[in-house]
């Protein structure tokens, strides 16, 4: 096969990858999604930036496709099996005190979610290659029973995501090399709350739910550099925040005429966070090689979420904060065919006790990861790993800003999390 028609078909898988991506949840700290290879799933994203082993460097540190010896793709899906389940009770404030609120506790909220990624990359000259990424690099998916007794704060989150990555790297010389990429990046929000018409009117009146859907394209970009010692590698890393405008619908059913609220059309802002990773790779031994990241997000960006549209502005607070994440892994090669990873990491979340929310109940988490490479023929690899997260603790609602009703300020909602995460990853990668 030619060069070229390999490129028309990388393109074409491409587009079918980005058609899954552009609908599938994710879920992360915070809700930035790492689970872009099995390989970062297995080393807990050690060495993502510096390892430079593999075609999925195009978005993780561009400058690392020089390092490659041969061109080539890589397709492979995450699949994010997270567990989140809500303990407590809510309030209602009347006229003679607050009652306590009838419903359920909203059942398991957490949703499986499927990551997939695809990469290509090809040297069109000496020094230079190319290479594409396409990945979901953002997401949280959160539904609760509607019957719920923290209904009135949410009752379902949908936020996914696709970026597609072009990108070049040029060797500058045999240690350093440098690399950048473009960002066109797809949002992709689906928010459903209930509204309390029982505390507006002081009667037993149904509730009415609120549904916000909306999207966008925004663009950024991505740069690496990569200085290879021989033995040890080591890879300086900044991808770009990215602006989103989403525009859509925010549609009400089950609203009385007299809360005077109007469908139509509606836009919010949403403000993804940069991120900047140093990472070290070195090769400790002919078999066996260790890695360390450490990962600065800048989420402080993401202040809240206000849905504007013919009605008085709904807000969502989010003051997110910024957060770091430090990652140790290594690789440990049995023989020319097969090779084990394991890595461990510490996460913090964006999301503090004074805005946790109910669509996202975060809190800090360390990860273990595990997995192995078998190497099938000198052109073909396939990888799987395994994953969990940890939560520190119990993440709790009860002195959040966001656990009162935002329309009605009559229900207050008290209780804990119970979360954790399990991970499940699978890589084919080809060499031509």
């Amino acid at each position: 096969m030619t060069r070229f028609s390999l490129s028309r078909a990388y393109f074409g898988a491409f587009l079918a990858v980005l058609g899954v991506a552009a609908l599938t949840p994710a879920f992360g700290a915070g809700f930035l999604v790492r689970e872009n290879s099995a390989e970062a799933v297995a080393t807990s994203y050690a060495g993502n930036g510096s390892r430079a082993s593999g075609p999925d460097t195009v978005f993780s540190n561009p400058a690392g496709m020089t390092r490659l010896q041969a061109d080539g793709f890589e397709l492979g899906a995450s699949i994010i099996l997270p567990s989140s389940t809500f303990s407590g009770a809510a309030r209602q404030a009347t006229p003679t005190g607050p009652v306590p609120l009838g419903g359920n506790l909203g059942g398991d909220s957490g949703r499986t979610a499927l990551i997939p990624n695809l990469y290509g990359v090809v040297r069109v000259m000496p020094d230079v290659s190319v290479g594409i990424a396409i990945t979901a690099p953002f997401g949280n998916a959160s539904e609760y029973d509607p019957g719920w007794v923290g209904r009135y704060l949410g009752t379902k989150t949908m936020a996914t995501s696709a970026d597609i990555n072009p990108a070049i790297a040029w060797r500058i010389n045999d240690t350093l090399s440098v690399g950048a990429g473009f960002s066109a990046q797809y949002l992709k929000l689906d928010v459903t709350q209930a509204i309390d018409q029982a505390a507006i009117f002081g009667a037993p009146v149904p509730d009415a739910f609120l549904r916000f859907k909306a999207h966008d394209w925004s663009y950024g970009f991505n740069a690496g550099v990569l200085a290879d010692f021989g033995d040890t590698r080591v890879g300086l890393t900044y991808r770009s925040n990215v602006d989103h405008r989403i525009e859509g619908t925010l549609n009400f059913t089950g609203a009385s005429p007299l809360l005077g609220l109007a469908s139509g059309a509606a836009n919010a802002k949403a403000r993804l966070p940069s991120t900047t990773t140093l990472s070290i790779t070195n090769d400790v031994a002919p078999n066996i090689t260790l890695s360390a990241d450490v990962q600065y997000s800048h989420w402080s960006l993401f202040k809240d979420v206000t849905i504007l549209s013919a009605n008085p502005p709904f807000p969502n607070v989010q003051g997110y904060r910024d957060a770091w994440m430090v990652a140790v892994g290594g690789i440990y090669r049995l023989n020319p065919r097969l090779a084990l990873k394991a890595g461990i990491a510490f996460d913090q979340t964006p999301v503090t006790s004074r805005y946790r929310a109910v669509a996202l109940p975060d809190t800090d988490r360390y990860l273990l990861g595990m997995g192995a490479e078998v190497r099938l023929t000198d052109s073909m690899t396939v990888e799987g790993a395994y994953g969990h997260s940890f939560a520190f603790n119990n993440p709790n609602m009860n002195t959040s800003i966001n656990n009162t009703d935002p329309i009605t300020h009559s229900v207050t909602l008290n209780g804990r999390y119970d979360i954790n995460v399990d991970i499940v990853a699978l890589t084919f990668r080809y060499a031509i």
